[in-house]
């Protein structure tokens, strides 16, 4: 749940200005210490917490010092403590469970100095049972060794890997993890203390769980560009625990949540299920069924979709999902406009390469698919549907476009990228001793 206080948000002014960078920080209604203080213009994020586990945000946006009179302690409290709690699920791990190896993936190409940020973090988690395998996707250079020189943990391993590509990068991952479980984070973001063990938990509780995802939150809102990311939709799926599956639901799952309504969509409406940056799967199962598409994500022509299509292989198997808010990642988003409109646009061109890639797959796939396809267009351009609701009118033309440009573009993007998949041998696995 999230409380806004105010649609008329810092957007009212040209994309490219400057702001007034908005605090982001926690609010936990168990901890009587000073609540938190906004900005000069009276703006600020909270993420609400009660006994360390999250409830939901506050988001103080409206552009006028009026916003500073606002008890922010006071509204979360009557907010959320009215509100019934959410069932407890899968439980801490105890001392008595052998614990279970987990390997988490960064993946960099060390241009980004938070790197050592992101693995420190990792490293700090109170679950122990855990290596961090660092993908050096341009180890040319040496950054990635020189930003971790003073990193001195047995856990720590750097893995090289020269084939650019977000997909082949985390496929190298894989091939060098030792754990039973994968987890993925990225190299701007960094994870909150519990991570790890809210992921492993509902691998834990149940034995059909494929793939686990978390919640993740804005690390700062200091441009225009972040402001407007989080009026996009940013990556945040809420707080409540999820449980997605195309199965019946034999009695077994309901201990783990919610069961999630797809909609018209599901499961082909596979960015509701998590993220990339947040995601963690049985090492096993992802091996069997092919790992990451090596023809999308990041440093590929189609520029996204790779997370999108192995949550929709999870679904397509009849594997189960869970959607865990406890598992939190923090995450720095694009701080320029022109890195806005790029991501934007490789939203539209991943989703739409991920339908492509199932139409072409199988007949059936094809008419499940097309048969969806009127309903997604409309939930796409309708200024009302759920994706678009939160969008003041001051958001961005150009950004709409750029998102619409990528659908458009994803097809034909998504056809050369396979074959330059295949110029570049980059559907070759690693090999790592």
């Amino acid at each position: 749940m999230t409380i806004l206080l105010s649609r008329r948000t810092t957007q009212t002014a040209l994309p490219d200005t400057p702001i007034e960078p908005i605090p982001v920080m926690d609010l936990d209604l168990d901890d009587p210490s000073a609540p938190p203080a906004a900005n000069a213009a009276g703006q600020l994020f909270a993420l609400v917490r009660r006994g360390g586990v999250p409830l939901g945000t506050v988001a103080v946006l409206d552009d006028h010092p009026d916003g500073a009179d606002v008890d922010v302690r006071a509204l979360a409290a009557r907010r959320f403590l009215a509100t019934p709690a959410q069932p407890a699920g899968p439980q801490p791990v105890g001392d008595r469970d052998a614990p279970v190896l987990v390997t988490v993936v960064v993946c960099t190409l060390g241009e980004d100095p938070r790197l050592r940020t992101a693995v420190s973090s990792i490293l700090r988690q109170s679950y122990r049972a855990i290596e961090v395998v660092v993908v050096d996707n341009r180890p040319e250079t040496g950054s990635v060794r020189a930003l971790l020189a003073d990193v001195d943990d047995p856990r720590l391993r750097i893995v090289a890997e020269r084939r650019r590509g977000l997909s082949v990068a985390r496929n190298t991952g894989l091939a060098a993890s030792r754990g039973d479980l994968i987890a993925y984070t990225d190299d701007d973001a960094f994870a909150d203390p519990g991570w790890v063990e809210s992921l492993v938990l509902p691998f834990r509780a149940h034995p059909d769980v494929m793939c686990v995802t978390g919640l993740v939150l804005p690390a700062e809102l200091v441009t225009r560009a972040q402001v407007l990311f989080e009026e996009f939709g940013g990556f945040d799926k809420g707080f409540t625990r999820t449980v997605w599956t195309t199965r019946p639901d034999d009695g077994t799952l309901s201990a783990l949540g919610a069961r999630g309504d797809g909609g018209i969509l599901f499961p082909y409406s596979a960015g509701v299920f998590g993220s990339g940056n947040n995601m963690a799967f049985r090492a096993g199962w992802l091996r069997e069924h092919g790992a990451f598409d090596v023809s999308l994500g990041a440093g590929s022509l189609t520029k996204g979709g790779e997370d999108l299509d192995a949550f929709l292989a999870v679904m397509l198997a009849d594997g189960v999902l869970v959607y865990e808010p406890r598992a939190l990642i923090r995450h720095f988003a694009r701080s320029d406009m022109d890195g806005l409109r790029t991501q934007m646009f490789g939203y539209g061109s991943g989703m739409s390469a991920v339908i492509v890639k199932h139409l072409l797959r199988s007949p059936r796939s094809a008419m499940r698919v097309l048969a969806r396809v009127p309903a997604g267009m409309r939930r796409l351009l309708d200024p009302r549907s759920a994706k678009n609701e939160n969008r003041t009118a001051e958001y961005p033309k150009d950004l709409k476009r750029a998102e619409l440009r990528g659908y458009l573009a994803g097809p034909k993007l998504y056809l050369q990228s396979r074959r330059d998949a295949r110029r570049r041998d980059l559907n070759r696995p690693a090999i790592h001793g």
